[in-house]
Parts: structure tokens; sequence; C-alpha cells
């Protein structure tokens, strides 16, 4: 992976909070919709996944599954059981 990594859509400059100058980094962070609510972690977190759908620019396409998850062996991949 890349040695610094940062979000495409927000900037790495210093915010001016009142008098005092502090380094805040800036996070992109949007509402995906379909009732489902951003996680605690895609807010205040500090990683950087361009494949995020709470954290970069992509959409949600396609069929939501719903099932029980039964392996996570694989990154960023799970294999689901669904019942029929």
């Amino acid at each position: 992976e890349k040695a610094f990594q940062k979000q495409a859509a927000a900037t790495a400059s210093a915010k001016v909070i009142g008098k005092q100058r502090k380094q805040k980094l800036v996070r992109y962070v949007k509402n995906i919709g379909l009732g489902f609510a951003t996680p605690k972690e895609a807010k205040e977190g500090g990683y950087v996944d361009k494949k995020c759908p709470f954290t970069s620019n992509v959409n949600i396409r396609g069929a939501i599954l719903k099932g029980m998850v039964v392996s996570t062996k694989m990154k960023r991949t799970i294999i689901i059981r669904r019942n029929y």
C-alpha cells in the first residue's frame, strides 16, 4: 500500500479553531442512505479505504444481501450464508 494514504475528497490543511490554530484532519464521510447508519469508526477513525461507501466516492449498486456471515478469511471479503 502507499506510504502516506489520504482521502481523495478531503484536504490535509489545518483548520483555525477560535484563536488557536490546531491541526485537525478533515475527514470525508457521507450518509449512504438505504437505512444504513454511518459507523462511528468511519466518522472518527483514521483508516483510508477507497472502496468504502462511507468514506469515499463509491456508490452502492446491485442487491443488498441479508444473511449470516460464515467466513471473513480474505481481506475486505466475506462469505454469507443466506436462508431462502
